[in-house]
């Protein structure tokens, strides 16, 4: 993609692929098969979850949680924000430390030092999973940066709230492989090594450490090569799809 003449222009070779998104992102608006919710702060999400759950209630089985959000572990709450400038002067920083009200500010200096004291993130997913959509089906993410403890971690999250599926991915190889992981064990999923499209944060190298069954991850990768890339996500969601598909189905029978 570049800009030509004040207009953006598409490489040659990305405009089909890009032609078939804009026209199945034009359908889902036309419609109505895509609502966007636009947020800024970690508790607009969390408050716009907790009613998007509510309204998908009466759905039961058929409701699905994706979600791949990317919610930080640790937030400024709103009446901890600090308002006016912090100060470096040492004959000001008195000024730093409280609120009118009395609590603590998030940011503050002490000395020559600038101090973020910030607060852990509601733990939601338990409510959402007990309370808010008992029985809808619950996808969360679990991202790592150490291959050793991505499986364990994992598994400690879906023993922990107890839902449906967690799917677990590394930092540097996201792009290319996850781990599903559930009641019935864990599973990995692999884009084909001559699918596998170009990441500039991504560390190719990598993909296969957090499996202890890797030595056989890229057989018959040699007959993809020179065909196009391919999305993780793309195999993601057939796979949930057909996860929700048993599910509903067992409820049913």
């Amino acid at each position: 993609m570049k800009e030509e003449n004040g207009q953006v222009v598409i490489d040659q070779e990305h405009q089909q692929d890009m032609l078939k998104v804009f026209r199945k992102h034009h359908h889902a608006k036309q419609n109505n098969l895509l609502l966007g919710l636009p947020f800024v702060t970690v508790t607009e999400y969390l408050w716009e979850l907790r009613e998007i759950a509510k309204i998908m209630h009466p759905l039961g089985s058929r409701a699905l949680f994706y979600l791949a959000a990317a919610v930080s572990d640790f937030f400024v709450p709103q009446d901890r924000m600090v308002e006016h400038k912090i100060q470096s002067n040492e004959e000001f920083t008195g000024h730093n430390e409280q609120d009118v009200t009395g609590k603590r500010q998030a940011a503050r200096t002490d000395g020559s030092s600038l101090i973020i004291d910030l607060d852990p993130v509601p733990k939601f997913l338990k409510q959402l999973v007990d309370a808010w959509a008992p029985d809808a089906i619950i996808v969360s993410f679990k991202l790592e940066t150490d291959p050793a403890i991505l499986v364990q971690k994992a598994e400690y999250a879906l023993k922990k709230y107890a839902h449906h599926l967690v799917i677990g991915n590394l930092l540097t190889t996201r792009k290319w492989e996850v781990v599903f992981v559930s009641d019935e064990g864990h599973k990995w999923i692999r884009v084909p090594r001559g699918r596998r499209g170009k990441s500039i944060s991504g560390v190719e190298a990598q993909v296969g450490q957090a499996d202890d069954n890797s030595n056989s991850l890229d057989a018959g990768d040699h007959k993809f090569v020179g065909e196009p890339a391919v999305e993780i996500e793309s195999l993601i969601i057939p796979a949930i799809a057909q996860i929700q598909d048993r599910l509903i189905k067992s409820r049913s029978g």
